[in-house]
């Protein structure tokens, strides 16, 4: 199956003017850009070039080659080409098998192949100079902030035990957005350490879809609680706050990964996958670190709330940092509605967040949840969509059923330590203790995978 719809694309030199990064695709000959603009910092040409860089692995199984027109260094187009390739499987497996909704008949392969899914383009490049080495606080760190559970709970833990929190958002000009304005608004008004970066890169996404021959007719227009292809998300924001990270020093670059079963991570006919959250794993943190440190970047890459499930999390929320929780707006569909942003109330996503909070004697009203959409919930939860661990969705029906339906699992409510997954190692040394002290007050105790 020839999966290779695009022959090239070509990265042009990003240019910077002021607060604004702008960069130039070639793609097959039509010409796509992703601008970016900053607040009050210096970018340096470097991290403006790794970051135009980041997008494109968005396509990797669709693209024959990737033609780089500035130096990059060996590091960096090891690190490049490993990323292309694992994100092709995750493509592969994640997308054209798992939901074929999108593809035509001629791009869903009928059985899987490694040889046909770990693709990854040719680059060509030359070889550049090295990165300037920056020095970095280990106490400072920048949380990736969304106005979801996870991002919300990260800096409400990482204040309270001490550390200096940069929260740093991420404008795509996309829906997603929506999101992130009641949290960001927030925190914008009572911490002088909230960061913003804008982009256009949704409409840029949009705009390769449209090219690319592999979708059925309609299938963009399609409501959808997923990208039809893009999995690779988080690396775009993280490349995107490097001058944030060197103007502040920050040493610690936090995602909000809660913990994820890993008797989910079966194989699929032998190919090993992440289930479509690479960029959300203590793989791919552990990869980053070493990567950014090698290349001179005193920067560690984890999550603090990887050894807890969602479950817990909106608990930690609502009995310790009640104003974050009143900000969170989990949702595919935000909207507005007599000017507050309130959540759909019926997409995969507010359906998990609507059963941790009935499974928590939540009221889900602090979060703008309408009572007509919490009733229609409540009749219809036990056969509605979920994106959750099922021993997580099973547990919190068993909750909220009062043991009618679902199944007991305390495990749900436990703080895991598992060697491959979540190693307490992940949390740095000087953070773990704190942390695990607080979410021992909500959990039942510790399980060793």
């Amino acid at each position: 199956m020839n999966l290779q719809v695009i022959d090239n694309i070509s990265i042009k030199e990003p240019s910077i003017d002021g607060q604004r990064v702008k960069v130039i695709y070639n793609i097959d000959g039509q010409i796509l850009t992703i601008n970016f603009r900053y607040y009050n910092v210096e970018i340096k040409r470097k991290y403006a070039q790794m970051l135009s860089l980041m997008p494109v692995v968005n396509y990797s199984l669709f693209v024959k080659s990737i033609k780089i027109d500035f130096p990059i260094t060996e590091e960096d187009s090891k690190f490049l080409y490993e990323v292309l390739r694992l994100n092709s499987i995750e493509i592969y497996i994640n997308k054209l098998i798992k939901r074929p909704e999108f593809f035509k008949d001629e791009y869903i392969p009928k059985k899987a192949s490694i040889d046909e899914a770990s693709w990854a383009p040719k680059l060509i490049f030359e070889n550049g100079n090295p990165w300037e080495k920056i020095d970095t606080d280990r106490n400072r760190v920048a949380i990736m902030s969304s106005g979801g559970k996870e991002s919300l709970l990260t800096y409400g833990l990482m204040n309270e035990i001490g550390a200096e929190v940069y929260p740093i958002y991420f404008n795509e000009s996309g829906s997603h957005w929506k999101t992130a304005i009641p949290a960001y608004r927030y925190m914008s008004e009572k911490d002088p350490r909230t960061l913003r970066i804008w982009s256009d890169i949704d409409r840029f996404y949009r705009r390769i879809n449209e090219m690319l021959p592999i979708f059925k007719k309609g299938a963009l227009e399609m409501w959808s609680d997923t990208y039809p292809i893009q999995l690779y998300i988080f690396p775009v924001y993280i490349f995107a706050s490097f001058p944030y990270i060197e103007k502040y020093a920050i040493g610690n670059i936090m995602k909000g990964d809660e913990y994820d079963d890993p008797k989910n991570f079966e194989p699929l006919d032998g190919i090993k996958h992440f289930y479509g959250i690479l960029d959300q794993t203590k793989f791919f943190d552990d990869m980053l670190t070493q990567y950014i440190q090698s290349v001179g970047l005193n920067l560690r890459f984890f999550s603090a709330v990887r050894h807890i499930t969602g479950l817990v999390e909106e608990r930690i929320l609502f009995h310790r940092y009640p104003e974050l929780l009143k900000l969170q707006r989990s949702c595919h569909s935000c909207h507005y509605e007599d000017g507050e942003i309130v959540p759909c109330g019926r997409c995969s996503k507010c359906n998990g967040i609507l059963l941790f909070l009935k499974a928590n004697g939540i009221d889900p009203s602090i979060i703008k949840y309408k009572d007509i959409d919490v009733k229609r919930f409540m009749e219809e939860y036990p056969n509605r969509l979920y994106r959750i661990d099922e021993s997580e969705k099973l547990h919190a029906m068993y909750k909220v059923s009062g043991g009618k339906i679902g199944r007991r699992d305390d495990s749900v409510e436990k703080i895991h330590f598992c060697k491959d997954f979540c190693p307490e190692e992940t949390i740095p040394e000087e953070f773990r203790d704190k942390l695990i002290k607080i979410f021992k007050e909500y959990t039942i105790g510790i399980e060793r995978d």
